[in-house]
């Protein structure tokens, strides 16, 4: 299956790697903004196709799928135009840069009769493969709270672009999608109430805290963080009626440990080799063989209701403008 990439940075790179572990991958073509760059990317992966106008990457007849590395705020420009071309599309986190930009590209993958997925590659990792099922088993009962945080040290910078509004900064957006999407894969449903509250820096935020209530009779919650600001062990606590689970490093697991109501604790691993976005690829490229257009682990409602959470989110932000720090 012949594949372009648009964005030569280190997810791409992360993705070249990755391909050890898929079969059946040809990288044809790349698109890059800077040339120099894009040239000792493609000479360091042998990739012959090279172009500074990614629209005329997609006019590449040969080119079946897409793979979208480049910063989340020109997502949706460069999909949209992917999708009009006939191309399979699998996007970077975030999709877009609003429920409303999502629900677009949704709907031109629909017209143009083509596969398109969020690359929420957390979700395809066995650990997390063997989360859903665990749920849906019923065993522990219902899960009724999730505490999912993913926070990291970076230095501030007002002119990089996780600190710049208008070139989509903000913590929520860039790390909060993967406490936030994790708790949308756990209850399967939309919140009917949110709350959150953060840092401001730049006009954006530089650490954020979300509380979220699930329907149902219980009031399910989640209790989600995310920064630029300090080191999160990256960790996801899950409560069940008749238990807990919990996964370190739940962005990308190799462990799960399952503890009942009487203390007993079991540790089940399951090790993975490379960066491990070879799972979504090849969950991509398994969809696109079957004639799907898209994904049953992530699908596309889900990516416009996360994106919609955010949006929220984001509106609850605004309204507490008061702790922007200068």
């Amino acid at each position: 299956m012949n594949w372009a990439l648009i964005g030569v940075g280190n997810i791409a790179e992360l993705f070249m790697q990755s391909l050890t572990w898929v079969e059946e991958v040809n990288v044809v073509a790349a698109y890059g903004r800077n040339e120099e760059r894009l040239h000792r990317f493609c000479d360091r992966w042998g990739i012959q196709n090279r172009y500074t106008d990614y629209t005329a990457l997609y006019e590449q007849n040969d080119i079946e799928v897409v793979y979208l590395a480049t910063p989340h705020i020109v997502h949706y420009r460069h999909a949209v135009s992917a999708l009009e071309h006939g191309k399979h599309v699998l996007c970077e986190k975030p999709m877009a840069m609003s429920r409303e930009e999502t629900r677009m590209l949704s709907e031109a993958a629909r017209q143009n009769d083509v596969f398109l997925m969020e690359a929420m590659w957390t979700r395809f990792f066995p650990a997390n493969i063997w989360l859903q099922k665990f749920v849906e088993s019923g065993r522990f009962g219902r899960p009724l709270n999730v505490n999912a945080e993913f926070s990291f040290a970076y230095p501030y910078d007002p002119d990089y672009r996780f600190f710049r509004k208008d070139l989509g900064g903000g913590c929520m957006r860039s790390a909060g999608i993967y406490p936030l999407a994790y708790a949308s894969m756990i209850f399967g449903c939309v919140p009917c109430r949110i709350s959150a509250f953060g840092e401001m820096r730049n006009g954006v935020d530089v650490r954020t805290t979300a509380i979220l209530q699930f329907p149902g009779e219980h009031g399910r919650t989640a209790q989600l963080y995310t920064g630029f600001q300090g080191q999160s062990q990256c960790m996801a606590n899950i409560a069940f009626e008749k238990g807990n689970v919990l996964i370190p490093d739940f962005i990308h697991p190799s462990r799960v440990i399952v503890t009942d109501l009487d203390g007993h604790r079991e540790e089940m691993l399951f090790p993975y080799e490379g960066p491990g976005l070879h799972y979504e690829i090849r969950h991509a490229m398994e969809c696109i063989r079957a004639g799907h257009k898209e994904s049953e682990i992530m699908p596309l409602e889900e990516s416009i209701e996360i994106a919609g959470i955010t949006d929220l989110i984001y509106q609850e932000l605004e309204k507490a403008k008061g702790n922007e720090v200068n």
